[in-house]
């Protein structure tokens, strides 16, 4: 079965988790919804492109190898904003904090606590759900190489420090494909030591016994909204790979 790999690596990433009111966490690794925002990133779909986004979370499974978890930080915000308004639109953040704003209109303070991932190293594995078609692995790896919007590490505050470097290959599970891939030098020497190397993966054909099974919410169900509902995820042990047979 062909498989597309890639890296995440950043001086801080965010994946974003249940947040409930002022603490917005971050998860331990890239979340599903994260992953198909990136990708949709580089492809150059829109938020408001529903029908394209629910085609690509469809099209494809995938499994995240923790190289290095990172460091955690967590960091105090201060955000205002103005009030929505029929008829008014901002072009820009000057425009929201200053002159179309009335004189007698307050700015809405927002306090929140954010975590963030510090040099921490991901490798992503993604296989087609429906073979070849108009989203092929192909087509994927080249909008990593080449993408046609921003693409960040959770947040826009955080940038790639290095490339996706996109590979295919072909092997008989993702676990296997993940064990082909070349991780950069610069960054198996920046990120910090990984304590155990784990899979985590949504179930797959083939898929020996999980070391634990779990339910995540991040499984996009509107996208413009942003709201999320839960899936199926498994933890899978480095032994499994002597084992694992999967595709």
């Amino acid at each position: 079965m062909k498989y597309l790999l890639f890296q995440l690596y950043g001086p801080m990433q965010s994946w974003g988790d249940v947040a409930v009111g002022e603490i917005r966490p971050t998860s331990g690794r890239p979340t599903r919804s994260a992953l198909l925002g990136l990708i949709a990133a580089c492809l150059g779909i829109r938020r408001h492109e529903e029908e394209r986004l629910q085609q690509l979370a469809d099209s494809i499974g995938l499994m995240v190898r923790v190289d290095a978890p990172g460091m955690r930080l967590t960091d105090y915000h201060t955000v205002q904003s103005s009030r929505e308004k029929k008829k008014r639109v901002f072009f820009c953040r000057k425009d929201e904090l200053g002159p179309f704003l009335g004189f007698d209109e307050d700015l809405t303070t927002i306090l929140s606590r954010r975590d963030y991932l510090m040099d921490a190293l991901f490798i992503v594995c993604l296989w087609s759900k429906k073979g070849e078609d108009e989203l092929s692995l192909e087509m994927l790896e080249k909008s990593l190489t080449r993408p046609r919007l921003l693409p960040y590490l959770g947040r826009k505050s955080c940038p790639l420090a290095l490339p996706f470097n996109p590979m295919l290959a072909e092997a008989d599970g993702p676990i296997e494909a993940l064990d082909r891939y070349p991780v950069d030098a610069v960054a198996r020497e920046i990120a910090t030591a990984p304590r155990t190397v784990h899979f985590f993966s949504e179930p797959y054909e083939g898929m020996k016994d999980p070391l634990k099974a779990m339910t995540t919410r991040d499984q996009p169900l509107h996208h413009g909204r942003r709201q999320f509902t839960t899936r199926q995820e498994v933890m899978i042990s480095p032994s499994e790979k002597l084992s694992d047979q999967g595709g």
